[in-house]
């Protein structure tokens, strides 16, 4: 688990609990829809995700995969007061039962198993155990021994269940049924269908049996399935306590004891659910986070602040980029090209606090709905600056995070598709954002004309037409190289259209046109002479070498000499990893795998995002896989990757998934040139008996060469630093943790000019 501070204190604070030390999930926590007291604390359902809120403290403690949970995207969360445990479904299928002690076990079984329809519809609890009604029949879960027992299969989807007396009730499609808990329910024929009332949950309250329907709340025998209307209405969230009955709507609350006495309270609200831990009772309000009431006689009041921990407003993270001075934007959206309609989600975090861009009144003062966003990037000048591209609408304008103005067709260089539509601005389709040296504002304007755009400094617009490339539908990536060369991305092959890549090179004369170099490749030709040609191009990067590796759906190409891509003869290169079995037989790096974004971290190494294989890493001579993380075998959230961002400074390298965005601690940064003492960091300082980490040598030069010394000068560890940083397990040559005393850090530079010494006290 993790510790957040709240976000009405506007701070952030992480402690890791030891798992997957390495990894940070960051989780949205913006959409309260589900609560639960339990052991003291409410455990929070927002956004498919948990955390845990102390009443009366500021700090609530967050679970993800990072901390040790199996899986994300839950579903239900349902308390077993007996075992003092939840268990959690996600909306895979998968299973853990988290105890209120922080342990945590998966379930699997049922993900993994062969079952055809495994939707799940609910979970009730019943002494040790758990009911999961599914559209094959009723699970059953021992809460105590972590297992499941056994699969009542009686030919129905099961929509809820519940146990009562001796009898379990099941609710299907087909009305109610019962079984005798004591009987053998494995047996179709011990489940007697009892009537075909049509409702959607069932609940146990005070001993009796009640059902949730469209139109109220109605009273049910268990035995006979008589029933008989209790409440009429529509109602929205229930849960049974010991001693009252939550019921309620946007217009009510209805609270009833276990004598069936009612009392009614009719006031405005936008709960969610409602969740009640003997004292107070607790709202789960949507976007407005999760908040404590007092409910006496006739009066409902707040009894606290709302609770919204300090995180990403959604788990959207199609977009990922670093600013020069490691802030990190995010834009959550898509091409679009799958009719696929994201909100319009832009966000930034700094220093652990994240900022989430204004999202209302945008359409009032466009009239253009804010979706879809595509890429974001900072003013060069001025961090308070920012841009947005979205798949509709034009280039979106923010300063302190507040919208300022949409450029689109009609007040700037950008052109719609469909300008004789009645709604122009939506087919105003942009992506692709990046400055250049000079301060100019590039972006890509797709399926029209002319698809590449600018904007200077001064405002003014230009654009530049390449008439084989008019109407393309999906350029979606700009890199400006060391060389002053623009490298596009066009995603995907149509009918009509090629993906592939386009170089151009303006010779940095902007308004003369007569020097302009450019060329599109949608068919690569490589070493050997094989040719492809590609379903998807996604990505492009330059590497410290200066080499343009390319992001495709067969695999990563280079470019060794990117000024060849213009001439006939240039070779698309792919890295050829021996086999090592004692052939001369290779293999090509990653061949046949979809490459969908690439990142080159401050060791030269490659760090490459998949779709549905997760996240690789690539030793910088593109021989060695030093990790292959999968939703799998790490804390990854999803093995499909849409974009891969490094902090520079601290070396996280964050992915975002289709399951929300996560971090992994790695083991390089960007070198800081010359190597002076001044800049060398090494933590932790001192390093303490409870450490089982490895210790960190920051601010070092490329490749330095470093040395670990005790002081009598004995070297216990030596290497390289992978950009700028030198890892150490704190184990001497022969495998042993080093002694308590002071050791020294001996650097020098690659040519042996510059040098630095650090030291620092190892307590064993």
């Amino acid at each position: 688990m993790r510790w957040m501070l709240l976000s009405f204190i506007a701070a952030v604070l992480f402690v890791e609990n030891g798992h997957a030390r390495d990894w940070k999930a960051y989780m949205a926590y913006h959409d309260a829809t589900f609560n639960q007291p339990a052991g003291g604390l409410i455990y929070s359902l927002c956004d498919g995700s948990i955390y845990t809120y102390q009443p009366g403290e500021t700090v609530v403690k967050t679970f993800s995969k990072a901390t040790g949970l199996s899986d994300c995207g839950i579903q239900f969360m349902e308390y077993n007061a007996d075992e003092e445990a939840f268990l959690i479904v996600y909306k895979n299928q998968n299973m853990d039962v988290l105890g209120i002690n922080d342990s945590i076990t998966n379930m699997p079984e049922f993900k993994d198993s062969d079952v055809k329809d495994k939707t799940v519809n609910d979970v009730t609890m019943n002494g040790r155990n758990a009911y999961v009604a599914t559209n094959s029949g009723v699970l059953v879960v021992n809460m105590r021994r972590r297992e499941f027992t056994n699969t009542y299969n009686f030919g129905q989807k099961v929509l809820s269940c519940a146990c009562v007396g001796d009898k379990i009730v099941a609710l299907t499609s087909k009305g109610i049924y019962n079984g005798d808990l004591g009987g053998n329910l494995l047996d179709a024929a011990n489940w007697k269908h009892l009537n075909e009332y049509l409702l959607n949950r069932l609940f146990v309250f005070g001993g009796r049996l009640y059902g949730q329907a469209g139109d109220g709340i109605y009273a049910i025998d268990e035995t006979t399935g008589n029933i008989s209307k209790l409440l009429h209405g529509t109602y929205t969230f229930f849960h049974p306590y010991d001693d009252v009955f939550v019921i309620g709507n946007k217009k009510e609350l209805i609270l009833m004891d276990e004598n069936g006495k009612v009392s009614r309270k009719s006031f405005a609200n936008d709960f969610k659910s409602l969740s009640y831990d003997g004292e107070l009772f607790w709202a789960s309000r949507g976007s407005k986070g999760l908040q404590a009431f007092e409910i006496k006689d006739d009066s409902v009041k707040a009894a606290s602040a709302a609770i919204i921990p300090n995180s990403p407003i959604r788990n959207l993270a199609y977009f990922l980029k670093y600013t020069d001075d490691n802030r990190l934007l995010v834009g959550g959206g898509s091409l679009n090209y799958t009719y696929q309609n994201y909100p319009g989600t832009v966000m930034m975090l700094d220093g652990g606090k994240w900022t989430n861009f204004q999202e209302d009144s945008i359409y009032e003062k466009t009239n253009v709905i804010f979706r879809n966003v595509t890429s974001v990037i900072e003013d060069p000048n001025d961090k308070n600056h920012h841009f947005a591209t979205a798949a509709g609408g034009g280039l979106y304008e923010f300063r302190n995070a507040r919208f300022v103005k949409l450029y689109t067709y009609d007040n700037s260089g950008l052109a719609t598709i469909l300008p004789n539509d009645a709604t122009p601005k939506y087919y105003v389709r942009t992506a692709g954002l990046t400055y250049d040296k000079d301060g100019n504002l590039w972006m890509l304007n797709n399926e029209v004309d002319t698809i590449l755009k600018v904007r200077r400094p001064d405002g003014s617009w230009k654009g530049f037409y390449f008439n084989t490339l008019a109407g393309y539908p999906t350029f979606d990536h700009i890199l400006i190289d060391s060389r002053g060369i623009m490298w596009i991305t066009h995603r995907r092959t149509t009918s009509k259209h090629h993906a592939g890549i386009l170089g151009f090179y303006n010779n940095a004369t902007l308004d003369d046109e007569r020097d302009d170099t450019w060329k599109f490749r949608y068919q690569f030709t490589n070493q050997d002479n094989t040719s492809y040609t590609f379903n998807q191009v996604y990505d492009v990067a330059e590497d410290r070498e200066g080499r343009i590796w390319i992001a495709t759906n067969q695999g990563p190409f280079v470019l060794n000499n990117p000024t060849d891509f213009f001439n006939n003869d240039v070779v698309f290169t792919q890295v050829k990893v021996a086999r090592n079995d004692g052939t001369d037989y290779a293999d090509y790096l990653l061949s046949g795998v979809p490459i969908t974004c690439i990142a080159i971290d401050g060791g030269n190494r490659k760090w490459f995002g998949t779709s549905g294989n997760g996240v690789y890493l690539i030793s910088a001579d593109g021989q060695t896989t030093v990790h292959h993380f999968t939703a799998e075998n790490s804390p990854l959230l999803s093995n499909t990757v849409y974009s891969i961002a490094i902090n520079g400074a601290t070396g996280e390298v964050m992915m975002g998934t289709d399951a929300g965005l996560v971090g992994f601690k790695a083991d390089a940064t960007e070198p800081v040139e010359p190597l002076e003492k001044s800049n060398v960091k090494v933590y932790p300082n001192p390093v303490r008996p409870a450490f089982e980490g490895s210790l960190r040598v920051d601010g070092l030069s490329f490749d330095s060469d470093v040395k670990i010394t005790t002081v009598s000068g004995q070297v216990v560890a030596q290497g390289k630093s992978v950009g700028g940083t030198f890892t150490w397990n704190l184990r001497d040559n022969r495998g042993r943790r080093v002694g308590t005393g002071v050791y020294h850090v001996i650097a020098s530079d690659q040519e042996g000019k510059n040098g630095a010494v650090a030291k620092f006290v190892v307590i064993k």
